[in-house]
């Protein structure tokens, strides 16, 4: 069994979830020799309960394994481990990282992301806003991370696809159980220009017990989260306070004073969070992580200076930039957000760039 099956053995152990997975990982290093384990060696580990001690004992064939492999195969989803190369690496940093994910898509290349969560009722304003914020952040090389619920999920997710970086569907049910059902054709869109995930095995229903689990993976694959229009109990809150603890930096958008849905934004700003009212609000907010993630991904920025002198003297789109400099248009997209935060170029109408004209 190699180490990708042995993660996804591991995982698909019943009543094991990501804490107990992680202490059983600090005792015998790796999922092979829990898989290995005799019963003298799991009796002495006093965390475990006696069911998750039968289920592992029950657990070393590979009876789960094999039909698991067929059954992602016949969806088009596959499942990657923790050591996997394409796992997140800003994952990774939370303190119960899922140790497996179930990936419709591709998950590559999806950093530097920011999460969009809110009511799933939202008024028209909310709407546009989760729309045309998440619409500019793609446009700008941001990813768009939610959870492809009614409202402002799905609003976050069009607008998303509407722009040029990849947007991220985090699943509360099994990769094969779409909720809500009316959100199935989205979700075949955002496995297309992104991907749809889970840490839920296929044939998991949404049960409300499965979202606090879902959020934390919202917030822990995104440098911030922006909250639009929530309760003050509600799962976009439970989001917020998830990234705070995670250290993400925590966002949120303004709305009418009278709406029962701007109390959990409201609540959120009087705690500490950032106003933003806008894609370049965000920008400003996560800028220094944002270089930070583009340094270590991609080097220097090199093509700025390309980019700079396409502009000198005209106004031209993404898309021509990017046929003058020959680079793609997502490396365009990264450079132009970086250009406009140190306020080299400006952004016109109709999504136009040119220079900022230098005194002196």
């Amino acid at each position: 069994m190699n180490r990708e099956h042995a993660w996804l053995s591991l995982a698909l152990i019943p009543h094991i979830g990501p804490v107990t997975m992680s202490r059983l990982i600090e005792v015998f290093g790796n999922p092979e020799d829990v898989l290995n384990a005799n019963r003298d060696k799991l009796e002495a580990l006093t965390f475990l309960s006696n069911a998750q001690l039968e289920a592992i004992i029950s657990s070393k064939s590979q009876a789960r394994l094999t039909p698991m492999l067929d059954a992602l195969k016949a969806i088009g989803a596959h499942a990657i481990s923790i050591d996997h190369d394409s796992y997140p690496a800003i994952l990774k940093e939370i303190h119960d990282p899922p140790y497996v994910l179930y990936v419709r898509g591709d998950i590559t290349d999806i950093e530097p992301s920011v999460g969009i969560v809110g009511t799933r009722a939202p008024s028209h304003y909310g709407r546009e806003m989760a729309f045309s914020i998440s619409r500019d952040l793609s446009m700008s090389g941001i990813s768009i991370v939610s959870g492809l619920a009614r409202g402002i999920d799905t609003e976050a997710h069009r607008g998303a696809l509407e722009g040029k970086s990849k947007t991220v569907a985090v699943l509360g049910s099994g990769i094969d159980t779409i909720y809500p059902k009316e959100n199935k054709t989205l979700s075949e869109r955002i496995a297309s220009r992104g991907c749809v995930i889970s840490e839920f095995p296929p044939g998991t229903p949404p049960d409300a017990r499965n979202f606090p689990r879902r959020n934390r993976i919202i917030s822990g694959l995104s440098l911030g989260i922006v909250v639009i229009e929530a309760a003050l109990r509600s799962g976009a809150m439970i989001t917020a306070r998830l990234a705070a603890e995670q250290g993400r930096i925590c966002m949120a958008l303004p709305g009418v004073v009278t709406n029962v849905r701007s109390k959990g934004p409201h609540s959120l700003i009087r705690n500490g969070a950032t106003l933003v009212e806008n894609a370049r609000d965000v920008l400003l907010e996560i800028a220094p992580q944002f270089a930070d993630i583009m340094e270590d991904n991609k080097g220097s920025y090199r093509g700025e200076d390309q980019v700079i002198k396409a502009l000198d003297g005209v106004e031209m789109s993404m898309e021509e930039i990017a046929e003058v400099t020959g680079m793609d248009v997502s490396a365009v997209a990264e450079r132009l957000t970086m250009l406009e935060l140190k306020g080299e170029i400006m952004r016109t109408s109709g999504n136009r760039f040119v220079t900022r004209r230098q005194d002196g």
